[in-house]
């Protein structure tokens, strides 16, 4: 483990979340809102003053994550590597569902085995399997990488590596993210753990508290 220490962040706004409606691959090119550009911008100083050592910054495939990480390296003098395996968790028959139906019909997603699994789309431990797929090579190499993903993928991850119960921390909305918000997490004896951090006061008040889980 070369890279002990891992930022996480997710996009900014896009229409999609302001609609909320899943989506999944269908909105691979979507772009940012004027006020996700916004949030971009404060994302990007939140990170800079943590003065991460020897940064290096990835986003998805997706056309929302390399928008917000833009600011991201223009602050930090670094490029955007896109990365694949840290997509959106494909919803498959529940595309085109509203977010409201996370809760409302939570328990029909859930799966053996403690899973949570969208009907001909995928699990949080697919999700899980290919983004700390795609993170191994990353974390092999020295300094501080900087992930730029999606709602999903991030709470799928994060179950992971912090080994916490699947149903009871979608159900809780342990790892709910917010539009930019940023996940700080180092590795020790014990494995990878959360370092406390608060989100900047500079945080635009349009943030959304109904648009934790998924993007579109």
């Amino acid at each position: 483990m070369n890279s002990p220490h891992l930022l996480l962040a997710r996009h900014g706004q896009t229409t999609g979340n302001v609609a909320g409606v899943l989506r999944g691959v269908d909105s691979r090119y979507d772009e940012l809102t004027a006020q996700g550009h916004a949030q971009a911008h404060v994302l990007a100083r939140q990170i800079a003053a943590l003065r991460p050592v020897s940064p290096r910054l990835y986003a998805s495939s997706y056309t929302r994550t390399q928008q917000t990480a833009a600011p991201v390296a223009e602050l930090l003098g670094i490029p955007v590597t896109v990365l694949d395996g840290i997509q959106e968790i494909d919803p498959g028959e529940w595309r085109g569902r509203p977010y409201s139906d996370l809760k409302a019909h939570f328990a029909d997603l859930i799966g053996p085995g403690d899973s949570i699994c969208f009907p001909g789309g995928e699990s949080l431990r697919d999700v899980a399997n290919r983004f700390e797929a795609a993170l191994q090579p990353v974390l092999s190499l020295p300094g501080t990488p900087i992930v730029v993903s999606h709602g999903g993928a991030l709470i799928s991850l994060l179950i992971r590596l912090l080994r916490a119960p699947v149903v009871e921390s979608w159900r809780s909305d342990r790892f709910a993210q917010t539009n930019v918000q940023l996940t700080e997490l180092r590795y020790g004896s014990s494995g990878w753990q959360l370092e406390p951090s608060e989100q900047p006061s500079e945080q635009p008040s349009e943030l959304a508290p109904g648009n934790l889980n998924f993007t579109s």
